[in-house]
């Protein structure tokens, strides 16, 4: 039964909705409306809303609100709030509230004015994209042996599917596709975007293992309005650090390192 799954997807409490707005249910004369009731059912994953876009299942998915309404004022009745845990549950959520929007005002304020467009003219060579390959191994020693055989003329494809750790990439021959710097672990960008098109790097070493990387292709960059959507985020999430950065700067914040070296 999906009673159980669909309770915890469906986000806590009813949060009542206006007096005058449909109501489609009541819990002690707390009102269930249309409004909260769509609102619910568009946090559902876009895989579900199919199956609950029926009479049973939006029968389904009210039944839940009000078991959750239900659960919601019996807690209160028995004084939940003043537990300990649940106390430090509720300091933690109202944290993760307040954070999600606060990040969602700083996206917003970016997306409303030329925030992104100025900072991608300024920033332009850092969203170039190149595509790339590699071949993951273990050690430097197995790295090396494989960089020579690709020195004397083999196939960097056929090395990568017969020799890569790497489980995705490998049976591609080792393809990554298209990335910016952004979108790849520094060690395989700081390789890629410093090496000419069919060119391949001596062994970089990552957490990962050591890599042989060849970029096979490189895109020059576009205007602003033609950026495709990955490159496009990779443009929030940069202007979006910039602003961070820019508040650790406004503020006292102070790091032990020395403390988390140690912690084991």
């Amino acid at each position: 039964m999906r009673y159980g799954f669909l309770i915890g997807l469906i986000g806590a409490g009813v949060m009542l909705g206006p007096a005058f707005a449909d109501e489609l249910a009541a819990v002690n004369g707390k009102p269930i409306t249309t409004e909260v009731f769509r609102q619910k059912l568009a946090e559902l994953p876009a895989n579900m809303k199919d199956s609950i876009n029926t009479p049973e299942g939006r029968r389904e998915v009210l039944d839940i609100l009000i078991t959750r309404e239900l659960l919601y004022q019996e807690a209160v009745k028995r004084h939940l709030e003043k537990d300990r845990s649940i106390q430090e549950n509720l300091a933690e959520a109202r944290r993760s509230v307040l954070v999600t929007g606060m990040m969602d005002r700083l996206t917003a304020r970016m997306v409303a004015g030329n925030t992104l467009k100025n900072y991608y003219e300024a920033h332009r060579i850092d969203f170039r994209e190149v595509r790339a390959s590699h071949i993951l191994v273990e050690n430097e020693e197995e790295a090396r042996t494989l960089k020579q055989q690709l020195n004397a003329g083999a196939d960097f494809g056929e090395l990568a599917r017969k020799f890569s750790k790497d489980g995705r990439s490998g049976p591609a021959g080792g393809d990554l596709g298209y990335f910016t710097k952004g979108r790849m672990i520094p060690e395989i960008a700081t390789a890629a975007f410093a090496l000419p098109v069919n060119a391949i790097s001596e062994p970089v070493k990552s957490s990962y293992g050591y890599h042989l990387i060849k970029v096979t292709d490189a895109r020059e960059t576009r205007r602003f309005e033609d950026l495709p959507t990955p490159v496009l985020e990779d443009v929030k999430r940069a202007v979006l650090q910039e602003e961070i950065q820019t508040l650790r700067k406004a503020n006292a914040v102070t790091v032990h390192t020395e403390k988390l070296d140690q912690l084991r």
